[in-house]
């Protein structure tokens, strides 16, 4: 597999750190339903482990013990012979390159669900370069990607079919979430544009380190932007305004509303509030979603009323 291009392998230069993570994620949507979800996992190839699996939430349930399917396994043991995009998991999970940073199939069977899925891009590969320390310490390559998913997903009696926009990434390096901050993780994508940023900070209002503006035919990294959430939900943000520049000067502004998302403790380090994120830029709709990030004790205090959604270190 060493012929794949980078971001479709494992890395060549991993060093001894028993921490090194080499990470894959697609996200899953059906807005209609305001269905939302994803499949992610990681490697720790020094430990020899393996986490992850499918998530899939709606409304019904926005607790891991409670949404429409949740295997996001810890301590599986590292498939001997796997590789980054070509394994199959202790709980089924299989994924396969069916063509380089083009399309990639998903599947799995388990507990009554079943999952036949093709990602397929539909913009250009994305390198985040960003000069902010904690984000260099979690991943020393990270990429996403724009694409579209389909296909089928069977929970017992219930078929869903899958035909949505879809963003991707993958990382490789030491990644330590000890000291993360607060922040938030978000994207958007609709047939002839996309962008992503990530914004840290708490308050309402987080500054932009990295993303990227794909439109036009055009891709380029962001300058500068900010997040401003205008309106806070039980956990986190409600509505929100994103504006950005990028590095050739193109300027944009979105508006989006998020749904309750789930609430994932995953990472057991800090907490993440994952919702269905409906855009508005140059009125056109974008469907992403957002990952609202938290120390593991901010978040409890957030949960237990202690202090709100918005609040603001001081």
């Amino acid at each position: 597999m060493n012929d794949l291009p980078m971001a479709d392998r494992f890395s060549g230069g991993r060093n001894e750190n028993p921490y090194w993570n080499e990470s894959v994620w697609f996200s899953i949507s059906k807005p209609e339903e305001k269905l939302h979800g994803f499949v992610q996992y990681y490697f720790r190839p020094n430990m020899g482990m393996l986490n992850g699996g499918p998530v899939l939430w709606d409304p019904s349930g926005t607790l891991q013990w409670n949404c429409l399917y949740y295997n996001w396994s810890h301590l599986q043991a590292m498939p001997p012979g796997a590789e980054k995009f070509n394994m199959q998991a202790r709980n089924s999970l299989t994924v396969k390159v069916l063509e380089p940073l083009t399309r990639y199939s998903i599947g799995y069977d388990k507990d009554g669900v079943k999952i036949g899925l093709v990602w397929e891009a539909i913009g250009p590969v994305h390198e985040l370069n960003t000069g902010d320390s904690g984000q260099q310490k979690t991943a020393k390559f990270h990429i996403e990607q724009p694409g579209r998913i389909k296909g089928t997903i069977w929970i017992d009696a219930r078929k869903i079919e899958i035909d949505c926009f879809s963003m991707r990434d993958t990382s490789f390096g030491p990644r330590d979430y000890e000291a993360l901050a607060a922040g938030g993780y978000f994207w958007g994508i609709a047939a002839n544009s996309s962008f992503h940023a990530i914004a840290m900070g708490d308050g309402d209002e987080q500054r932009v380190i990295g993303g990227y503006i794909y439109k036009d035919g055009k891709l380029a990294s962001l300058a500068s932007g900010t997040r401003k959430v205008v309106e806070f939900g039980k956990y986190g943000p409600k509505r929100v305004v994103f504006e950005a520049t990028d590095k050739t000067g193109r300027a944009m502004r979105a508006t989006g509303v998020l749904e309750d998302g789930l609430i994932f403790t995953g990472y057991t380090d800090h907490t993440v509030v994952w919702s269905l994120l409906r855009w508005e830029w140059n009125g056109v709709e974008h469907w992403g979603d957002n990952q609202e990030f938290s120390p593991l004790t901010r978040f409890r205090d957030i949960a237990r009323g202690v202090i709100p959604a918005g609040h603001k270190k001081q």
